[in-house]
C-alpha cells in the first residue's frame, strides 16, 4: 500500500476508572480523528487495519492504520480549504477502494494506487448525502441527492442538530441513486418529496437496502423502509403501533437479513428490537431507558452497546430481556459535533468495540476488549 505520509504509532493504553477494563487509544494527535458512522464499516485487509478521517495539519484527509503497530498512512493529500464532505469508510468488498464526497461529487479512491477518480457530480440545485455506501457484491455505491434548502432555511446538521425540525418540516426532493463503480453510471431508483437519510446497503444481499424517513422521530411518519432492487418499491418496516412510538437508528446485523433498532414506547420504556427485512419475525426486548442522543450497535441480538449519556455500555440478552446495563469504560466525551459522537460498533468477530470520544479536547479513537464474562462489569445503576 502507498501512502503520501507515514506517522509513528500515537497508541497508548490505559485502564478506564470504572471497569478497570484496559482500553487502547489508538490515536492522539492534536487534531480532530474518528471513524465512520457506526452503520459503516471501515475496517480491512482481513480486520488488520481501519480507515479513519483525520484533520491534522488544518486538512481533512483518509487515513488507515495498522492495529498491530500503530503506524498510520495518510492516502489522500487534500490542503485546507479542500473542503471534503465526508470519507465513508465503507469499503468495496470486491476492490481495494472506498469512496468519497467532495465538491458536490462523489469520489473513488484505490488503496494500491492512490488513484482517485470521479464516479458521479451532482446536478444544480442539489446536495449529496450519504454518498458511497457500497452494495455486498462491490458493483455499486449508493447515495443520497437532497434538494437545496440553503436558500431558505438555516440548518447545520452536524452542530448539535440546528435546523433539524425545519429540515423534516420543509419536505425536501430526496431521490435514491445507484451508481455503477465500474463505468459511473447512476441510476434513480427511489424519488419523493420528504427527507430521506440513513441509506444502509445489506452486507451480504447486493439488492437489498434500509433507508429511513429522517427528522426528529416524534415527527416522521414512517422511519424504517426496505427496499429490494429488482422491484425498487419500498415497503414499511416495523410501523409505528401506538401513538408517540419513537424508532429509530437501525442496522443490519452481519448476516444482512436481520435489522436492529431502537424503540421507545410512551409509558412503557426503551426497547432493543429486530426485524427480518421482510418484516416477518418482529421481536423487541425492554432495556434501560436510554438518555439522549445515543447510539446502538450489534452484529447479532446477543450483545448490544450503547454509547448514551457518558459511558460505553453492554446489554446482554438472557433469552427473556436483557440484563441491566454494565459500564464496558467511559468515553467521557460530548455529543455536540456529529462526527465527533462516540459511535460505537463491535468488530466483524465481535471481540473489540471501536469508539470516538473528544474527552482530551480532540476527538480520537478508542479500541476495547469485551470481556468474556460481561456480568462482571459494573451495573450502571450502582456507579453512575
Amino acid at each position: 500500500m502507498k501512502a503520501y505520509e507515514i506517522y509513528p504509532s500515537e497508541k497508548s493504553t490505559f485502564t478506564d476508572r470504572i471497569s478497570g477494563v484496559k482500553i487502547t487509544q489508538l490515536t492522539s494527535y492534536f487534531g480532530h480523528s474518528f471513524h465512520t458512522y457506526f452503520t459503516n464499516n471501515g475496517w480491512w485487509d482481513n480486520g488488520r487495519r481501519l480507515l479513519f478521517t483525520s484533520e491534522r495539519n488544518n486538512a481533512r484527509n483518509l487515513c488507515s492504520i495498522e492495529i498491530e503497530s500503530g503506524e498510520i498512512s495518510r492516502l489522500t493529500d487534500f490542503s485546507h480549504g479542500d473542503y471534503v464532505d465526508r470519507f465513508c469508510n465503507d469499503v468495496n468488498p470486491a476492490r481495494p477502494e472506498v469512496y468519497f464526497i467532495k465538491d458536490k461529487g462523489i469520489y473513488a479512491i484505490d488503496f494500491t494506487t492512490l488513484e482517485i477518480r470521479k464516479l458521479y457530480q451532482s446536478p444544480e440545485g442539489f446536495l449529496l448525502r450519504s454518498g458511497g455506501l457500497v452494495s455486498a457484491d462491490g458493483k455499486y455505491v449508493y447515495t443520497l441527492l437532497m434538494e437545496d434548502l440553503s436558500s431558505r432555511l438555516y440548518y447545520n446538521l452536524s452542530a448539535s442538530y440546528i435546523g433539524f425540525a425545519d429540515v423534516c418540516k420543509a419536505r425536501p426532493d430526496c431521490r435514491i441513486l445507484r451508481i455503477e463503480v465500474e463505468t459511473g453510471k447512476s441510476e434513480e431508483i427511489w424519488q419523493e418529496k420528504c427527507w430521506i437519510g440513513h441509506i444502509n446497503p445489506s452486507p451480504t444481499q447486493p439488492n437489498f437496502i434500509t433507508f429511513c424517513h429522517e427528522g426528529p422521530w416524534d415527527m416522521v411518519d414512517q422511519r424504517m423502509w426496505f427496499m429490494n432492487i429488482d422491484d425498487c418499491k419500498p415497503v414499511m418496516l416495523r410501523p409505528r403501533k401506538m401513538e408517540g412510538e419513537q424508532i429509530g437508528h437501525e442496522y443490519w446485523y452481519v448476516d444482512g437479513l436481520r435489522v436492529g433498532y431502537q424503540a421507545h414506547k410512551p409509558g412503557l420504556g426503551s426497547y432493543f428490537g429486530v426485524i427480518d427485512y421482510d418484516g416477518r419475525n418482529e421481536f423487541e426486548a425492554p432495556c434501560v431507558p436510554f438518555p439522549s442522543p445515543d447510539h446502538v450497535h450489534s452484529n447479532d441480538f446477543n450483545l448490544i452497546v450503547s454509547d448514551s449519556g457518558t459511558s460505553i455500555k453492554l446489554y446482554r440478552y438472557n433469552g427473556k430481556d436483557y440484563d441491566e446495563a454494565r459500564v464496558l469504560c467511559m468515553h467521557d466525551g460530548s455529543f455536540f459535533y456529529g462526527s465527533h459522537h462516540p459511535h460505537p460498533r463491535f468488530n466483524a468477530d465481535g471481540k473489540q468495540i471501536l469508539y470516538n470520544s473528544n474527552v482530551s479536547g480532540y476527538c480520537n479513537m478508542y479500541l476495547v476488549d469485551v470481556p468474556e464474562d460481561v456480568a462482571a462489569l459494573p451495573k450502571v445503576v450502582d456507579v453512575l
